[in-house]
This record gives C-alpha cells, structure tokens and sequence, in this order.
C-alpha cells in the first residue's frame, strides 16, 4: 500500500513538473514608454487558450504540446503575431498608434488616418464580413456615424443611403468610388467578399475633391488585391435563415364583424352588413349582442364560402441566404494577381420572391523597370437576376384583405372581395401571376491603369475605367377574375436599356518630406462620358400566357412601343496640398473645377473649393504628462463648397 501511494505521488510530480516545463510567463509592454499594458491579451493561435495581462503587469501561459504561436493584442495598438514559442520567459513589446497610422483612401489618394483633417469615417469590414445581406450598405446600418441606410426587405433591393440628411430636392443618393472609378449604381451589384475597405467623406472639406458630385457625400470603396505572399486559395460557404421577428396581426373573421358590430351602435345606426348577420337586442341605448352568423356564401355566385384567411401566413415564409465566394490569389514584390467567383442566393420572406447574382473579379498588379513602371487592372462582371414581385402590394394586401374571403373559390379560382369591402387584391394571386415575371441585369466595371515614378517621390498615374450595364425584363399581365375584381386582358411587357460611361483620370502626386515638415501635392485632370439608350415594347390579346408562347409578334391587339435615350460629360480640374508640422499641426487646401454639359453654356463651370486645419494636441508634451498611457486627441475644423449636377440633361 505504501509502494502504491509512493507511486502515486512520484506521477503526480512528475505531471505537474511537465506541465511547469510548458509555461510561458512574461510582461506585454509598451514599446516607448516601457509600460506595462494591463488588460493586453494573449491567446494561442487556433485554440481558445489564452491569457490577459493582470494588474500586477504579468502574464501566464499554459502552452499546449507540440508547435504553437501567440497572438498578442490590445486597444489601440498593433497585434502582433509570434511563432515558434518556447517556454519560458518572453517580454513582448507592442508599438501604439497602430490603428492611427492606417492608411486611408479618400480621393485620389491615400493618407494616414492620424492626418486626416476633414470628416472621414472608416467601416471594420471585421465587423461586417460575416453578415448575409448581399449588399454591404445594409451591413453598414447603425455602424457609421451620420449615415442612415434604409431598404424595404426585399432580396434584391437597393439601399438607400444618406449622409447627414437629404442635401437637395433632386438626387440625394451620394456618389460611390470604386477602385478610383466613380458610380452612382447601387451597391447591391457588388459582392461585399470582394471589398477590402470602405471609407465615407461625410463634410464639404474632405469630399470636395469630387466637386459636382459630391453634394451627397461620397463613399471610397476599395477592393482587395493579392499579399506578398506564396500561392492563396480561399473559399467560403454561408448559409442564414431569415424571418421576421414580431408580425402584425389583423382581426380575424369574428373579430372584424364584432368590431364592426360596435363601430355602428357607437354611432348609432343599425349594424347592417352583407356579410355578416347579427343577434343583438336592437337598443341602440344600451346594446347587447348575442350572436354573429354568416350566410352560406358570402358572393352572389356562390363560388365563396365564408373563410378566417391569415393572409400574412399565406403570403409569406422562411426566408433563406446562400453565397458562395472563390479566391486565387498570389502576390511577389514585382507584382500580384488575384481572381475572385462569388454566387448569391436569397429567396425572401415573401413567397415566390428570388434574387440571385454571380460576380467574377480580376485584380492584376505588375512592377516593370525596376519599378519605374507598374500596370493593371481592377476587372469585375455582374450577372443579376430577380424576380418582379409586387412586394409592396402584397404586404399592404396582406394586412387589409377580409379574413372572410378565401385564397380560392369551389371551383378553384381566385377568391377576391366582394359586395360590402374595399376593392383589395388577393395577395396570394398577385404572388402566382406574376412569378414568371422578372430582370436580368449584366454590368462590366472596371479600369486598367499604368503608374510610372520618374523622380523620387513623384508618382504620374493615368487610369481609363467603363460603367456599363444593360438591363432586360420581360412581364405579363394575366387575365384574372378574383370576386369583382377582373382583367379581361392579358399584356407582355419588354423593357431593355443600354447605357454606360467611360473615366479617363490622370493625377501627378508629389511628396516632400524634411525633419520638420511634410508636404503632399496632387494635381489632377478627369473626363467622363456617359450615354444610354432604352426602349419598351408591349403587346395584348395572347392566347396562351405560358412564358413559352407569349413573345410580342404573337400577340394580336394594341401594339405599343416607346424610347429614348441621354448623353452628358464632365470635364474636371483638381488639386489638393497636404501639410503637416512635427506630426501635430495640419492643414489641407482643394480646388475643383467642374464643367457639365448638363448646364448651360453661361453657367456649365463651377468651382469647389475646400480648406480645413487640424491639430494634434495630444502629441504635445504637456498633453502626455498628464497620462500614464497614451491618449489620442484632435481639434479639427473644415469649410467647403460642394455641388450636385443630377439634373435632366
């Protein structure tokens, strides 16, 4: 027994002697200061194995067998990753500022964050990457500061974006710049897997580099280009379920004839309904109801038994998300390339509705000469499909149709309203007769660029970019009868529309740097192009409504056709200068020049200028005498004109 115990004893020294060999201990410091960094966190790559530095400054690590790596990060400073970890001792310093020495694009060219002087607020696509929607507006809501996103919910739709409130009677939607092309195309044509960063210029003094455009605000969008790093596959797959959270609920059939019932002897007046029939005492002084009956059927015909419809049950059901994204990429110091496929699924919570898209985008970069060269490309194509499902007619219909109509008639028609209701549709058949019809929706964008660098510093770059779309629907109108409502006709309906524009933009950048000083010049000149062209035909009296016979030509009665078309350009200037003293004092001063062809010739050029200042006053000693950690403040203050030439050409 003693033997046992002995035993036992020496293998439990000998575990917890293992398990000592395998710490790791230490102080996560502040690479100036040379303070500890209490609450800095240490965690074991791929494992939920971790530590957060105490209130004593140190930290302890239990290390798993076999190769690991840490991660170490904290609030405001850079993470930094670190492999091949032995155990022992391990002091780890952390650089701060990290998130204030990001770099960001906001028109032309790109800045520190920490020198930013106008009003700029950046999206975390960490936060972001993971959520369904097929467009990253959505995603934004509630995540940007003076920016409100609306949608009505259904799969396909555009998001409405304002920045700080509507700025004019006309267009308010603000100008998107993607990859240094700009658009004013909605953003559920892009896949959010695909972007790399969203910046938006919120006042007059950072968006005023785009002039005319930018009255509403504009938002950069970057997409992502291959690492310098070996040969990268990635491939994601998700899945969501959607529906909704709390629903209205109207009156059922009883209900709406009880409310009816007391509607009318508030009021005084005989409750008479050809709906419905009540038992009641018939003093309108003091009421008291007994019974409500219904008639066998509720129609002259007598095609419609009394029904308690839940029309929003009927219209409506799980909603389900599904997208798909392929990623090859593979990057070097003399170039990088990366060819990304994106499939997006959504039927939505209405039946019938669908929206799906196939993206396919190639990004090319390549240095020449020693760098003195470098050209590419930032390639992507949309194919869109989506349903024309009158959503918002259904969904009013929904909540406002008698319960007391059924879906269909004995015979197997569409039950509608009838004599003593309003004149609402059967949301169920606004859902079946137009589920064949839908858009078809294909736009190239894009740009091919070359940079060359001369003189150090100096940077020429001259990029030609294309907008186009094209866009096809095809819709019938069937014949229907639903209670006294009817459509004796049917009609095919063909949309198309062509239109596009192409972006020359060349910009020369400079930057001179001594001890004291920074400066950052850029001058720029762009020309836009844009023309359309559409056209819709239609036809009645066809007589089969199968999507296979109803072409226009066999169509017999009330051939219409319609058509038009638009051009206009823009011309445009621009400079901007960059100054800053001992990293804490800023400026920056922009000037444009537009002329749009959308205006007259006495009035077609407009200048936007901008200025604004800033300082750093948390960089000044005084400042950081009075912390022991480091805090970051900035003053800043801005003016600027913009405009906005969203008008009929």
């Amino acid at each position: 027994m003693k033997f046992k115990l002995l035993s036992l004893l020496t293998f439990l020294l000998s575990l917890q002697l293992a398990q000592a060999q395998r710490m790791l201990t230490g102080k996560v410091i502040d690479a100036e200061t040379k303070e500890p960094l209490i609450g800095a966190t240490i965690l074991v790559t791929g494992t939920n194995i971790g530590s957060v530095l105490g209130v004593d400054g140190n930290y302890t690590l239990q290390l798993p067998e076999g190769k690991v790596s840490i991660t170490v990060s904290y609030t405001g400073y850079k993470s930094k990753n670190i492999t091949d970890v032995q155990p022992g001792e391990l002091n780890i310093l952390l650089s701060s500022g990290a998130i204030l020495n990001e770099i960001v694009v906001v028109g032309y060219t790109a800045e520190r964050k920490k020198d930013l002087t106008g009003a700029v607020s950046i999206v975390k696509m960490s936060d972001v990457k993971e959520l369904p929607a097929g467009n990253v507006m959505k995603n934004i809501q509630g995540r940007v500061p003076g920016v409100i996103v609306t949608t009505d919910g259904s799969p396909g739709s555009a998001a409405t974006v304002r920045i700080r409130g509507n700025g004019t009677l006309n267009n308010n939607d603000p100008l998107y710049v993607i990859d240094g092309v700009p658009t004013k195309a909605g953003m559920h044509e892009i896949n959010p897997a695909d972007i790399e960063s969203v910046q938006v210029l919120k006042d007059a003094a950072s968006a005023s580099i785009y002039g005319s455009r930018a009255g509403n605000g504009v938002i950069v969008i970057t997409t992502k280009n291959a690492k310098k790093d070996q040969l990268r596959v990635q491939f994601d797959a998700n899945w969501s379920a959607q529906q909704y959270t709390s629903k209205l609920e109207p009156l059922n059939t009883n209900e709406r004839g009880l409310v009816f019932w007391q509607a009318s002897v508030n009021a005084k007046l005989n409750p008479s309904s050809p709906i419905y029939n009540y038992q009641w005492n018939g003093d309108l002084n003091t009421p008291i109801l007994g019974n409500i009956t219904y008639n066998e059927y509720i129609d002259a015909k007598k095609t419609m038994r009394p029904a308690d419809t839940r029309w929003f049950d009927e219209v409506s059901q799980a909603s389900l998300l599904q997208s798909y994204n392929l990623s090859i990429s593979k990057g070097s110091e003399n170039g990088s390339a990366v060819f990304g496929m994106g499939y997006y699924d959504h039927n939505g919570i209405i039946r019938e509705t669908n929206f799906n898209r196939i993206n396919l985008r190639l990004n090319t970069r390549y240095k020449m000469f020693d760098g003195l060269v470098s050209v590419g490309e930032n390639f992507q194509m949309t194919f869109q499909r989506e349903k024309q499902i009158p959503t918002g007619d259904i969904l009013f219909t929904s909540l406002v149709q008698h319960p007391i109509v059924p879906v269909h008639t004995e015979d197997g028609g569409w039950g509608g309203p009838v004599s003593g209701m309003t004149d609402r549709q059967n949301p169920v058949r606004l859902i079946n007769d137009n589920k064949q019809n839908q858009y078809r929706f294909v736009r190239p964008f894009g740009n091919v660029f070359v940079e060359v660098n001369p003189l150090k510093n100096l940077q020429l770059k001259s990029s030609f970019g294309v907008d186009n779309s094209m866009f096809y629907s095809r819709s019938i109108q069937k014949r229907y009868v639903s209670g006294f409502l009817n459509e004796p006709d049917n009609r095919l309906t063909n949309n198309t529309s062509l239109s596009g524009n192409w972006i020359w933009t060349n910009t020369a950048t400079y930057d001179y740097n001594t001890l004291h000083h920074r400066f950052n010049f850029l001058l720029g000149q762009e020309q836009i192009k844009f023309s359309q062209e559409y056209f819709s035909a239609s036809r009645e009296g066809f007589i089969s409504e199968s999507t296979d016979y109803t072409y226009l030509s066999a169509g017999a009665a009330n051939q219409l056709n319609s058509g038009g078309g638009q051009k206009w350009a823009l011309l445009s200037y621009f400079g901007k200068i960059n100054y800053a003293f001992n990293d804490r004092y800023l400026a920056s001063f922009t000037v444009r020049r537009d002329g749009s062809s959308r205006f007259g010739k006495n009035n077609r050029y407009g200048n936007f200028p901008a200025a604004s200042i800033g300082w750093r006053f948390s960089e000044e000693p005084f400042f950081k005498a009075l912390f022991e950690k480091p805090v970051y403040f900035k003053l800043r203050a801005s003016w600027g004109q913009n405009g906005n030439q969203e008008i009929d050409p």
